[in-house]
């Protein structure tokens, strides 16, 4: 399509015309603006005016609807560009119609702000519920007496206790969803590992878990979430763990351009028939009462890094879990 500065069409491409429904030369004559989308008209207008004003400059690409002979808007990207000074003597612009793409994009959109609500929703209403059932439960703890309501009481703790789980594993799940290999940055591997490991040792014991190396003090490329990557390896060890009691050997080594961070652990061991399995979506492993969603998410995460994440077997017993990380640049 060629447009003079005012927009007034002098040429359209007959593929144009056919894709808006417009008999051949119809568009001739009238102004381009005339057919853009009263929403998007005032952002193409300016980048249209950055075209008159420069001789040598070509627009960014824009996207906006264009109307069709039958009244219906269909999505169209366009790039402008001055030949005032050529044999074809004006503005040039060339569109094409991206309607579906535009459509999908849409969708894409709208799927990512539902799951942002329902991870906002996970992360607060349902976790907040939950405490309060937790505070009502100590409170007839401390009124009643009697051992086999004690017992329920018991329950009722462990299953919110597992339902904040839920929620937490499903929030992380959920972010990472909505995450992109353009949101990664340095993060620091020692802090990010001591923190975790104080808390496992905090909930559990102190003596379950102890480093055999001291942790690199070095950055990772990785995210806000790489703490979950330890947290979900270092709580499988545990929960999955068959032992009276349970150890937990955390170390690193310190490669050139990578880091691996081995944590092993003497419970039943990964059999070698699920060492390729076990970080599939929905995967419980052995006796397993969790979501299944733990190692995938270990290995989603790892993979958005840019490393990997294994299991072998641990010496004399057990399995250990290796995650190797990319040094941040």
């Amino acid at each position: 399509m060629i447009v003079d500065e005012e927009g007034m069409i002098s040429f359209v491409n007959e593929a144009v015309d056919r894709t808006l429904g417009y008999e051949s030369d119809e568009m001739t004559g009238t102004n381009a603006f005339e057919y853009i989308h009263p929403d998007d008209r005032a952002v193409v207008v300016d980048r249209f005016s950055d075209v008159i004003n420069n001789p040598e400059h070509v627009t960014d690409r824009s996207t906006h609807r264009l109307q069709h002979a039958d009244g219906h808007w269909e999505w169209f990207e366009s790039v402008g560009s001055n030949r005032t000074n050529t044999a074809l003597d004006g503005y040039v612009i060339n569109s094409r119609e991206i309607t579906e793409r535009k459509e999908y994009e849409q969708r894409l959109e709208q799927q990512r702000d539902n799951l942002d609500l329902l991870n906002q929703m996970l992360r607060h209403d349902i976790r907040n519920d939950l405490q309060l059932v937790t505070a009502y439960a100590e409170l007839l703890e401390e009124e009643c007496a009697d051992q086999e309501v004690h017992d329920y009481i018991e329950t009722v703790f462990e299953s919110a206790d597992h339902a904040v789980d839920l929620t937490t594993t499903a929030g992380e799940l959920a972010n990472v969803m909505l995450s992109t290999e353009e949101n990664l940055q340095q993060v620091n591997l020692q802090s990010s590992l001591r923190s975790e490991l104080d808390d496992i040792r905090s909930a559990y014991s102190t003596d379950i878990v102890t480093c055999e190396t001291d942790i690199p003090d070095v950055t990772v490329r990785a995210n806000e979430m790489l703490d979950s990557v330890f947290r979900n390896l270092l709580k499988n060890a545990i929960e999955h763990n068959d032992k009276d009691e349970p150890e937990i050997i955390v170390s690193a080594t310190n490669r050139s351009d990578s880091i691996l961070v081995q944590i092993a652990d003497n419970g039943p061991g990964v059999p070698d028939s699920q060492k390729d399995e076990i970080f599939g979506k929905g995967e419980k492993g052995l006796e397993s009462q969790g979501t299944g969603i733990g190692l995938y998410l270990v290995q989603t995460l790892v993979e958005i890094y840019g490393g990997d994440v294994w299991v072998e077997d641990n010496e004399p017993e057990g399995a250990e879990f290796i995650i190797e990380l990319p040094k941040a640049e």
